[in-house]
């Protein structure tokens, strides 16, 4: 794999309605402590199955529900609350903001401002920090393209009927059918993972020299050859 590819940052996306829970927020989240206030919550919930008797496709469709509100609140003040400790960790030992213009321009440093190089002398230069490699199956955000990729505007819905149908799987009172839908989510789940990685490694090839010379504000010497003598420099 190539280490200087250039991998765009995919921020995580936003919950629906405000409060419900997002696969790649906890696809992240299930092995952190995050996730013990998720399974306290889950072990409260699953006591209450034994005060209603509730057959099994209820309790797939409640769990479902469970899932998407506590799991989607969970997220939600993690959320904030991870961002407020990155604020704090950016903001250095000082938090509050200076008084005045005049006590902000006396903590200002006394140092000159660099001045910005041209735009001929900028050159694009891929990140030389080793990419992580694709795994073996695949993540929330190949799911997710995936979806796109086969039913359009109709992915969220396609994905919703699909955890509702692996749901109904999980908790049907039989062996054969459980193991069949782990088998199936297996399956499936290391063929988007190949996926994946194809898409890698083709997202890895050459860039384009028109992307680096729009990149570089103009044509790179060095890509037409500017050490090379031609017979009119002779």
């Amino acid at each position: 794999m190539d280490s200087q590819r250039i991998t765009p940052y995919r921020p995580l996306p936003p919950q629906r309605l405000g409060f419900l829970a997002t696969n790649q927020f906890w696809s992240r989240a299930w092995l952190t402590p995050i996730s013990i206030v998720f399974w306290a919550g889950a072990a409260v919930f699953f006591s209450v199955f034994d005060l209603f008797a509730l057959v099994w496709w209820q309790q797939a469709l409640g769990f479902l529900a469970f899932y998407g509100v506590w799991g989607g609140l969970v997220e939600r003040y993690s959320r904030r609350y991870l961002a407020r400790q990155r604020v704090r960790a950016l903001a250095g030992p000082r938090t509050d903001p200076p008084q005045s213009l005049a006590a902000a321009a006396a903590e200002a440093p006394s140092r000159p401002i660099p001045e910005l190089p041209d735009a001929s002398s900028r050159v694009l230069v891929p990140s030389r920090e080793p990419q992580p490699e694709p795994s073996l199956v695949a993540t929330a955000e190949t799911w997710d393209d995936a979806y796109e990729k086969l039913f359009g505007r109709g992915a969220a819905v396609a994905q919703l009927a699909s955890n509702v149908a692996f749901g109904l799987a999980i908790f049907y009172p039989s062996w054969p059918v459980k193991l069949l839908a782990f088998l199936a989510l297996l399956v499936t789940s290391l063929g988007l993972g190949s996926w994946q990685r194809r898409r890698a490694m083709a997202a890895g090839v050459e860039v384009p020299r028109e992307a680096l010379e729009a990149g570089a504000g103009g044509p790179n010497p060095e890509l037409d050859g500017a050490g090379s003598e031609t017979p009119k420099d002779r």
